[in-house]
């Protein structure tokens, strides 16, 4: 019998709502940042973001990740949306965060309390005490992020986010 864990059902939730809300996005789509702010991120960077964040799950999960693209999505304010930039196409980035799904979760699955109580890897000691405290930070961090992208996706004229 599986036991009830949120941050596992929230995790399932996020690899849907990523995918649902990039679906019909072109990749020129995603370069463009909102008419009249452009202090606002636009969706390739906040996806590459999200990726990059999933790295750190990873390797939390056991996993040894090769963060691609860290210089252009890195996180902990580390790195920031550029504009007329060669960034990968959205789908790389779609692709390599599908890609991760499988193994990041089967990793967490089996997440002892030891290893959740236990010190994070480095950098992300600088964030939380113990691995179910990063876990949980980046938890919000991908809702926080996946909800910036819907917003963005109905200013471009898209559908709103899909739950399905």
């Amino acid at each position: 019998m599986e036991t009830f864990n949120p941050l596992l059902i929230q995790f399932d939730l996020h690899q849907r709502l990523f995918n649902n809300v990039l679906y019909g996005l072109s990749d020129e789509e995603t370069n463009l940042r909102l008419k009249g702010f452009p202090q606002a991120n636009h969706v390739k960077y906040l996806a590459g973001h999200l990726l990059n964040a999933q790295y750190g799950l990873a390797k939390i999960a056991g996993l040894k990740p090769e963060f691609k693209w860290n210089e252009l999505f890195a996180v902990m304010g580390n790195s920031a949306a550029k504009d007329n930039f060669p960034y990968p196409n959205i789908d790389e980035i779609i692709a390599e965060w599908n890609g991760l799904y499988k193994p990041i979760r089967e990793g967490l699955e089996k997440l002892t309390m030891e290893q959740i109580n236990s010190k994070p890897p480095e950098p992300f000691d600088t964030v939380s005490d113990s691995v179910g405290q990063f876990w949980t930070f980046i938890s919000h961090h991908q809702a926080y992020h996946i909800g910036q992208i819907g917003i963005l996706r109905k200013a471009l004229g898209k559908q709103p986010l899909s739950y399905n």
